[in-house]
């Protein structure tokens, strides 16, 4: 099986989902139709808007034939997961933005990136977007230090 197909399959698995989790969201009870139900729809929209968008490009631009490889990068495989770990370990004492900070700089060390000011840029668009969309737009509480 190439690459291409798994993504694509992956990519159809996540717009089916988002609707899924669109769809669930009109048996939110009493309050919660108003609060989190906007939330999720927030979250579904997005994850199946962007989705959609990638499969789009992949049927229309990618023709590539490259064969799936699972075992080709283990130990970045391995990393990632003790990154992720990290994260979820630091998440709880630290909070989110300070984990986040920690934690995006790292896996783009672990990814091959290397420019210092491209990994400070990105870490600090994605802390200042989690930041209006979350705490100022929807007035999520998020664990941990809120500016």
């Amino acid at each position: 099986m190439s690459r291409k197909w798994v993504d694509r399959a992956v990519l159809a698995l996540f717009i089916g989902m988002a609707v899924l989790l669109y769809a669930s969201t009109a048996s939110y009870p009493g309050i919660a139709k108003t609060t989190s139900a906007n939330y999720v729809r927030f979250l579904a929209v997005f994850i199946g808007g962007l989705s959609a968008v990638q499969l789009g490009y992949s049927l229309l631009k990618d023709r590539s034939t490259d064969p799936l490889r699972l075992t080709g990068h283990l130990p970045r495989f391995l990393g990632l997961l003790a990154a992720l770990a990290g994260f979820a370990v630091l998440f709880e004492p630290l909070g989110f933005f300070v984990s986040a900070g920690i934690f995006i700089p790292l896996v783009a060390r672990m990814l091959g990136y290397r420019r210092k000011r491209v990994i400070f840029l990105t870490t600090a668009g994605v802390l200042i977007f989690v930041w209006l969309v979350f705490i100022k737009l929807l007035g999520v509480h998020l664990p941990g230090i809120t500016f």
